[in-house]
C-alpha cells in the first residue's frame, strides 16, 4: 500500500476572512465538525475539509498555467494521489483518520483564476473528508489509506 506526506495545512479565520485570503499552518485540530476554528467549522455534514493531492498542481503546471499552492482551497495537501478512492474510504493522516465523503465537483471558482481551469481539472478537484475522531495534523504527517471503499 502506497503512503505519503502531508505538503501543507490551510484554515480559513472567521474574522479575517475576505475573497482569497487563506491561512498556511505548521499543524490544525480537528473533530468531526471540521478544523476548529477555521470559518467553515460544523457547517456541513459532506464538505467538511477538502484535500488535494500534488497531481492537481502537478496538471496545472503540464497546462503551462501559473496557480500557487493552496488557491485550490484546499485544507490539505498531501503527495499522494488518492483521486481513485470513494465515499466510505478511510485514510489515515497522523493521528486523526478522516472519511472520504466524495469528490469535489466544484469548478466554477476556478474559471476565475483562468477559464480553461476547470477542464484542465476534472476529476482530479480533490476530495470532501472528515474526521471521524479527534486529533492534530501536522505538516510533515504520514497518509495511508486504511480502508478503500
Amino acid at each position: 500500500m502506497k503512503t505519503g506526506k502531508v505538503l501543507a495545512l490551510y484554515m480559513t479565520m472567521p474574522d479575517m476572512m475576505r475573497a482569497g485570503h487563506r491561512m498556511s499552518c505548521d499543524d490544525i485540530d480537528c473533530d468531526e465538525g471540521g478544523i476548529i476554528g477555521d470559518m467553515n467549522y460544523e457547517s456541513s455534514e459532506e464538505y467538511v475539509m477538502m484535500l488535494v493531492s500534488k497531481k492537481s498542481y502537478d496538471l496545472i503546471e503540464e497546462a503551462e498555467l501559473v496557480i500557487s499552492e493552496g488557491v485550490l482551497l484546499e485544507n490539505i495537501y498531501v503527495d499522494i494521489d488518492l483521486y481513485g478512492l470513494k465515499k466510505g474510504a478511510l485514510i489515515e493522516i497522523g493521528e486523526v483518520i478522516l472519511e472520504v465523503t466524495g469528490p469535489c465537483e466544484a469548478y466554477g471558482y476556478l474559471s476565475a483564476l483562468s477559464p480553461e481551469l476547470p477542464d484542465v481539472l476534472r476529476g482530479n478537484r480533490g476530495l470532501f473528508v472528515r474526521p471521524v475522531d479527534e486529533g492534530r495534523l501536522l505538516v510533515g504527517d504520514e497518509v495511508k489509506v486504511l480502508k478503500e471503499a
